[in-house]
């Protein structure tokens, strides 16, 4: 009852942003934050919750991107089917990872990077399908039951719509047998292997949930940013990914979600320190991940434990006469 009515006022927080802050650029701003929680949200699943060390994930996000695009730009494909089917050819992609679900550890870290570089190698060179370095341009804005969605406002609504609905699907996902089954992966193969999990399948499913999850996300990038380019879609972007997901807290699904916000938004608040700002947003990040392993999600919990633990002087001076009785 406690955790609903916290996501009922965190829901609400949402809501409120863009009625408090009324900027467009700022709200494009914090649309693409929500896109980056749907990314990051995604990679938590693979390496939170089942220990895999992916650098894929922006493979997908851009996968997601170009075929929602070239379905609306060039054939005429309404909104909603091309968002449908950019996760869909996502998941369907993820499957040419089968084969090395079977790796661990860096060694599968290095495979999906390879297939990073591969995706974004296609993105930059079939200039007949994406339009090779000089991207797409002029991407149609999203028109949902006949209603456009014209306004940085209505992009910030419709990101938040789908960003919530994700991260009820995977809260719901990773409290079933599945996401035990994943939990049970990443703390010992061996032994979810004796218990009956197919480790194999259970790590392809994984995989193909991420990757859905990333191609919705860059269907919602591309119409909000109306213009793609292969460069976007580098083994950079996995990495940015990878931070959020750190950064916010390995294994938590919120912490998935503030620390996609706090590395979209971080930069831009430290814009007007000019070319110190990317110093400044690495000290930061180093200096939050040296007080907390548990990234922001588990700092919280920790001064708490800190604060209720800490003892004044005179109190202390009690405790030790206490004892000495």
């Amino acid at each position: 009852m406690k955790s609903a009515a916290v996501r009922v006022f965190v829901l609400g927080a949402f809501v409120a942003v863009p009625f408090i802050e009324t900027n467009s650029y700022w709200l494009h701003i914090f649309g693409v934050a929500l896109i980056g929680a749907i990314l990051a949200l995604g990679l938590q699943l693979l390496i939170g919750m089942a220990g895999l060390l992916s650098l894929g994930q922006g493979a997908f996000y851009g996968i997601g991107a170009y075929v929602s695009a070239v379905l609306t730009l060039h054939f005429g494909v309404p909104f909603p089917i091309a968002f449908f089917f950019a996760g869909v050819v996502a998941a369907l992609s993820s499957l040419l990872l089968v084969p090395i679900v079977k790796l661990q550890g860096s060694s599968l870290a290095v495979a999906t990077l390879g297939f990073n570089i591969i995706i974004y190698l296609v993105l930059l060179n079939e200039d007949w399908a994406t339009g090779g370095s000089y991207g797409l341009l002029n991407v149609p804005l999203p028109r949902i039951f006949g209603y456009e969605l014209t306004t940085e406002r209505d992009m910030y609504f419709f990101c938040l719509f789908v960003a919530a609905l994700v991260y009820l699907a995977l809260d719901r996902l990773v409290n079933s047998r599945f996401g035990r089954a994943l939990k049970a992966i990443s703390q010992d193969e061996d032994a979810a292997r004796a218990c009956g999990i197919s480790i194999n399948r259970y790590k392809s499913k994984c995989f193909l949930v991420a990757a859905f999850t990333a191609g919705i996300a860059g269907s919602l990038y591309a119409h909000h940013a109306r213009y793609l380019n292969p460069n976007d879609f580098t083994f950079t972007k996995s990495i940015e990914i990878l931070i959020m997901v750190v950064v916010g807290g390995l294994g938590s699904l919120p912490g998935a979600v503030i620390g996609a916000i706090v590395i979209v938004l971080m930069p831009e608040y430290l814009r007007s320190a000019g070319e110190l700002r990317l110093i400044l947003f690495g000290v930061l990040v180093v200096v939050l991940m040296g007080f907390s392993r548990g990234g922001i999600a588990g700092l919280a919990p920790m001064l708490v434990q800190r604060i209720t633990q800490y003892r004044l002087p005179w109190q202390a001076k009690v405790s030790e006469s206490r004892e000495m009785k």
